[in-house]
């Protein structure tokens, strides 16, 4: 994780309104430096942080545990084929919005919907402070910086 990735994913969330947020990461050592980066920079609320592994049997616990408490955002930092299985079970949970949901750089990989589903919204930062989001099922980047 980068400055300016972490500066953008701070940006996206105050621009999308996230007052109480939960943080959720895998549990690689850049991905739970980038939940903890967050987590101390955030200005609002965090109501929980929540871990998943890389393989588990059906991820309905973290899954859970992460959708539940009606935060205004969640925030992911983990890489998209390690986070595949815990999207995949999230996407079942009716809580849970793509769309009101900011990841790192790990996520922004354009076979992300075939690895999950849906996640059209979801949107994050690149490792350089620009931005992306998927729609209609497809990658976009955005090279405005959003962390300046």
């Amino acid at each position: 994780m980068t400055d300016r990735e972490l500066a953008t994913v701070l940006a996206l969330a105050r621009r999308r309104g996230g007052g109480l947020v939960t943080v959720g990461h895998g549990r690689d050592p850049v991905s739970t430096a980038a939940a903890e980066a967050f987590a101390a920079a955030w200005e609002g609320t965090v109501c929980a942080v929540v871990s998943w592994p890389p393989v588990a049997a059906s991820w309905l616990r973290q899954a859970c545990r992460f959708a539940d408490g009606s935060p205004d955002l969640w925030v992911i930092a983990d890489d998209a084929a390690t986070w595949a299985g815990m999207g995949r079970r999230l996407a079942t949970l009716p809580q849970w919005r793509p769309n009101r949901t900011i990841a790192f750089a790990g996520l922004a990989s354009p076979e992300l919907p075939a690895l999950v589903g849906d996640v059209d919204g979801l949107c994050g930062a690149g490792s350089d402070g620009s931005s992306w989001s998927f729609f209609d099922g497809d990658l976009h980047w955005s090279a405005e910086s959003t962390w300046n």
